[in-house]
C-alpha cells in the first residue's frame, strides 16, 4: 500500500493508492492528497480487521444496479401503479443523471446536490419526494445485497410533504346517489370502495371471492406488504351476496369486480372507467368534476370515526400509520362528539332509505 504522486501531461497532478486484494493490483486516483492518505489509512484499517472485502463492493454503476433490482426486486413486490411511477423517476431523473455514477461514489454530498438541481430545474416538491424514494428503495436493496455499506440516501434532507388536496369526504346518501346512477357491476365496486375503504387500483379491482369472509375482507395489501382485515358492514356483505348470486356462485379465484368479459384490470382500463363511468356518475350525483374514486376511502373512515372507533382502530382498517390517519381525517375527529355517534350500517341504511326517495 502506497500513495504516489502523477503528473500529468497538461502539468496537473492526482495521488494514486495502490494495494494488493485477492490477488490482485488495485488502484484509485484522488484529486487531494488529503483524500488520498484517507483511504491509504483505512484500506490498512480494513485489512487489519478483515473487512478489505467492502472497498470494492459496488463498483458496478448505478444504471446497471437499478436495471436488475428492477427485474429481480421491483417487479415482484410492487403494485402496477407503483411500478409506473417508479419507472417515470428512474427514466426521466434518476439513470440520465447518476446512472453513470459506481454505487460506491454516490455520498449523501452528491445525492443531496443531485435533488437540489431538480429543486432549481422546477420539479415540484412531490415529484423530488417519489425520485429520492426510488433511489432511496434501490440503495435498500444493494445494502442488503452487500454491494453498499450504507445508504447515502437515508440521511439527506428531503422536501416536505404537503398534501395537494385535502380528502374529499363524500357522504353517505351521494355515495348511494352515484350507486343508482350505475349498472350493477360498478355500483358494486363503489360500494367496495366507499364502505370498506380498499385502495382502487391496487385493493378493490383485485379483490377475490376468496378474500370474501362471512365477517370480514382479507386484503393482501401490494402497497404495504402486509395483510389486514376490513370489517364487512352488514350492507355490504349484503351487496357482495346478491352480486354473487347473479354471478351464478363465482370461484374463489375470481375476481369481485371485473373488467368486461371477467378480464382482469390494467391502467388504461381503469382510467377509461374512471372517465367514462364512475365520473360522469358522481358529477351527477353532486360532485365535483375533480372527484376521484380514491375519495371515497373517506368516507368509510368518516363512517368508522363517528361510530366511536380510535384513530388507531381507523387507521387499521385503512392500512396505513396512526399519524397519517390523523393528518388526513383530523377535521372529522374534531367535529365527532359521542352524543351524536352511529352506527356505520345504520347510517348506510338511512342513506339508502333516503336516496330511494
Amino acid at each position: 500500500m502506497s500513495v504516489q504522486t502523477v503528473i500529468h501531461k497538461d502539468g496537473s497532478k492526482t495521488y494514486k493508492v495502490r494495494w494488493r486484494e485477492g490477488g490482485s493490483h488495485r488502484a484509485r486516483h484522488f484529486g487531494r492528497l488529503e483524500d488520498a492518505r484517507t483511504w491509504d489509512a483505512e484500506v490498512r484499517r480494513r485489512r487489519q480487521s478483515g473487512d478489505l472485502v467492502l472497498l470494492t463492493a459496488g463498483s458496478q454503476t448505478l444504471g446497471e444496479y437499478a436495471a436488475k433490482w428492477w427485474e429481480d426486486y421491483a417487479e415482484q413486490h410492487l403494485a402496477p401503479r407503483t411500478l409506473e411511477v417508479y419507472a417515470s423517476q428512474l427514466d426521466l431523473r434518476i439513470t440520465p443523471v447518476l446512472g453513470g455514477y459506481r454505487l460506491r461514489e454516490i455520498t449523501p454530498g452528491l445525492v443531496q446536490e443531485f435533488l437540489g438541481r431538480l429543486g432549481r430545474e422546477g420539479v415540484g416538491d412531490a415529484s423530488i419526494v417519489k425520485t429520492a424514494t426510488v433511489l432511496q428503495s434501490i440503495f435498500n436493496r444493494a445494502v442488503i445485497e452487500g454491494l453498499a455499506e450504507r445508504n447515502p440516501v437515508a440521511v439527506v434532507r428531503k422536501p416536505p410533504q404537503r398534501r395537494k388536496r385535502e380528502p374529499d369526504l363524500v357522504s353517505p346518501v351521494t355515495v348511494e346517489r352515484i350507486r343508482a346512477n350505475l349498472r350493477e357491476p360498478d355500483a358494486m365496486l363503489v360500494s367496495l370502495l366507499a364502505y370498506a375503504g380498499l385502495r382502487p387500483e391496487s385493493e378493490a379491482v383485485t379483490l377475490t371471492w376468496g378474500q370474501v369472509g362471512r365477517r370480514s375482507l382479507r386484503i393482501d395489501a401490494s402497497k404495504t406488504g402486509r395483510q389486514r382485515h376490513v370489517r364487512l358492514l352488514a350492507p355490504l356483505a349484503e351487496d357482495l351476496e346478491v352480486w354473487r348470486t347473479a354471478l351464478g356462485s363465482p370461484a374463489e379465484g375470481t375476481l369481485v369486480c371485473p373488467r368486461r368479459a371477467g378480464a382482469a384490470w390494467d391502467q388504461s382500463a381503469w382510467r377509461n372507467w374512471v372517465r367514462r363511468i364512475y365520473r360522469p356518475a358522481a358529477i351527477k350525483a353532486g360532485l365535483d368534476t375533480s372527484t376521484r374514486p380514491r375519495d371515497l376511502r373517506g368516507s368509510f373512515a368518516s363512517l368508522l370515526i363517528w361510530e366511536g372507533q380510535t384513530v388507531v382502530e381507523v387507521a387499521q382498517q385503512l392500512g396505513h400509520s396512526a399519524e397519517m390517519c390523523l393528518r388526513s381525517y383530523a377535521g372529522v375527529f374534531a367535529e365527532f362528539s359521542i352524543e351524536e355517534r352511529v352506527s356505520a350500517e345504520q347510517a348506510i341504511r338511512d342513506a339508502r332509505a333516503k336516496a330511494q326517495t
